[in-house]
């Protein structure tokens, strides 16, 4: 074989690993974006916490919350569409009875409230699985599941990872947070609430509902009297929104940052219910 046919054949063997190579490429870089995305989640940890959960948040095309003063002031009667699908929560768990919901922040879970244990959900999450962080709940002891006790109690766990309740005192005590006026939105199957936040204290230890008759008129008022009088840097007020006798108030309960035998407690009064629209 001389010298020229060599050279031919191994130039056409480079120019045809060239050509592969060209293909090969240009198949990866135009692959279908729907196959890369599914080519990379393949690859990603997917290791679940307990704070997931397979419950989907409401649809943000129905569940916007609007700001106070936006609250009431709309001129015609709107049908109730609840953004939460109850029938397929219930159908997991028939004590969920609620969701919450604030905007700009974590918090949206489903409310829980269980038959004969309160301290069940201390350590279950709306799962029933077995979970160190829980679930938002009320007591079944000290609340119906209405709202429409003079101070209905959510309690919630304060999570280092931020779950639960664990970053109810760092919103409530930024001022920008506060400053854009927070309001709670409660959604259940047949109506939506919404509290207008009036204080966020730090608060003693003591069982609120277990120590205060709240449907004593003299209790209620002395009561938020000495919560709108509460001396602490991490206080924060709104004297308009300030309840007074027959007032509905919300209550959300978690532990104290620094010092988790005492509470921080973000109170709300009722200024929207849907049902009497």
């Amino acid at each position: 074989m001389n010298k020229k046919t060599v050279y031919i054949i191994i130039g056409t063997a480079l120019s045809l690993g060239a050509v592969f190579c060209i293909i090969k490429l240009a198949t990866i870089l135009y692959q279908p974006k729907a196959s890369l995305t599914a080519t990379m989640s393949t690859s990603t940890d997917s290791t679940s916490t307990e704070e997931e959960t397979e419950y989907t948040a409401p649809d943000e095309s129905l569940a916007v919350i609007p700001t106070y003063s936006s609250v009431g002031t709309s001129e015609t009667k709107d049908v109730y569409v609840c953004p939460v699908d109850f029938e397929k929560l219930q159908g997991y768990n028939s004590d969920i009875y609620a969701w919450i919901q604030i905007a700009n922040t974590n918090i949206d879970y489903p409310v829980v409230q269980a038959p004969n244990d309160d301290s069940y959900y201390l350590t279950h999450n709306s799962d029933c699985d077995y979970s160190s962080a829980g679930s938002i709940f009320s007591e079944h002891v000290y609340n119906s599941k209405d709202f429409n006790d003079p101070v209905t109690v959510l309690y919630g766990h304060h999570m280092m990872s931020g779950a639960m309740f664990g970053n109810l005192q760092n919103y409530f005590t930024d001022d920008e947070f506060w400053n854009a006026d927070p309001v709670i939105h409660i959604y259940m199957p047949d109506r939506e609430l919404r509290y207008a936040v009036f204080a966020a204290v730090p608060y003693k230890s003591a069982h609120m509902l277990h120590y205060n008759d709240f449907s004593d008129e003299e209790v209620f008022t002395d009561f938020f009297e000495d919560i709108m009088s509460t001396r602490s840097m991490e206080a924060r007020f709104r004297e308009e929104y300030a309840p007074e006798t027959g007032d509905k108030v919300i209550a959300l309960s978690t532990c104290l940052i620094g010092n988790r035998y005492n509470r921080f407690v973000v109170f709300g009064k009722l200024v929207y219910d849907s049902s009497n629209l």
